[in-house]
């Protein structure tokens, strides 16, 4: 889930470097959402991504303990 991959990269150090194609294919979804900036390669690319921050959204959304979906 992207947002468990959002918390693991709030404890890391920034810039934070993913190199797992799923946690790329999940960064790219908190990117399109808002909560990181990151460079990511393109699709059909190899490589690995860099998160360069949580955006302040970013950090809302870990704070946000209870899934107001449900």
């Amino acid at each position: 889930m992207p947002l468990e991959l959002l918390k693991e990269i709030a404890a890391r150090p920034m810039p934070a470097v993913l190199k797992s194609k799923a946690d790329i294919d999940k960064l790219r979804v908190l990117r399109a959402s808002g909560l990181v900036t990151a460079n990511i390669p393109e699709p059909d690319e190899d490589g690995p991504a860099e998160v360069l921050e949580i955006t302040p959204l970013g950090r809302i959304a870990l704070n946000i303990e209870d899934d107001p979906n449900n």
